[in-house]
């Protein structure tokens, strides 16, 4: 589950992770919501927002956490040590795409960390070149950036090829189709965005089409409907048209 966005009100973020918890997600990610500009006092409030999340929903649950590229190596290295109490499955993003060097440095400095990136990749020789140099723990490739699910699925097979797991970006069709397909230790989790309001700006997708699976007692399961799973929403196209 791919949410937990509130950053100044601690309270409405615990209530929120313990309604996920309620709802039997076994995996949860989070947001950053500070960086370097934000100095000692960004980092406390980080911790806190991490911590609130943790306390809530227990030592059992999964807790990753998503940087938007928004950190730089320095801080990262200085994060990873912070929150290393509150076991988060990954950090993602801490750097931007192209820092490959810097994300094989933050590896070797902090080996108790798992760090992911891909989101912001493209195409199956960027990926090639983060597996090639072991610079992240998971890979996190998108088929609207990556080239599409051909592409996505050659990635899963040189990713799988290194011992790599591959968690795609959101549970847009053309990702959890490639998901579905693949074992589980390649993709071993979904990221799911529930359908709730107020979105966060990527509702086009997700307006546009009818037929998205939504996630019962913490788990997705493959749909039976043809192609890709889902139909064209006709009057959201026409509004749209119109607008």
């Amino acid at each position: 589950m791919s949410r937990l966005y509130a950053l100044d009100d601690l309270s409405a973020l615990a209530e929120e992770a313990s309604q996920w918890k309620s709802a039997g997600f076994t995996c949860m990610k989070q947001r950053f919501g500070f960086g370097p500009k934000d100095g000692p006092a960004g980092m406390r409030r980080n911790l806190e927002l991490v911590r609130t999340v943790r306390d809530t929903i227990g030592p059992d649950i999964e807790l990753a956490a998503d940087a938007y590229m928004g950190w730089d190596l320095g801080y990262a290295m200085e994060m990873a040590k912070r929150l290393r109490d509150y076991d988060l499955s990954w950090i993602e993003e801490p750097l931007m795409p192209h820092e490959i060097e810097g994300y094989a440095e933050l590896k070797r400095r902090c080996p108790w960390q798992r760090w992911s990136c891909g989101e912001h990749s493209y195409g199956k020789w960027e990926f090639k070149d983060l597996i090639d140099r072991r610079a992240v723990d998971l890979l996190q490739p998108d088929a609207n950036r990556a080239g599409g699910i051909t592409e996505l699925v050659k990635i899963c097979a040189l990713a799988e090829a290194a011992g790599i797991p591959v968690v795609p970006h959101s549970n847009e069709p053309h990702n959890t189709q490639v998901v579905f397909s693949r074992a589980a230790n390649v993709c071993p989790r979904i990221e799911y965005f529930p359908n709730v309001e107020p979105d966060t700006g990527n509702e086009l997708f997700w307006k546009l089409f009818r037929g998205h699976d939504e996630v019962h007692d913490g788990y997705l399961d493959a749909p039976c409907r043809p192609g890709l799973g889902i139909a064209l929403n006709e009057d959201m196209a026409v509004k749209l048209c119109l607008a």
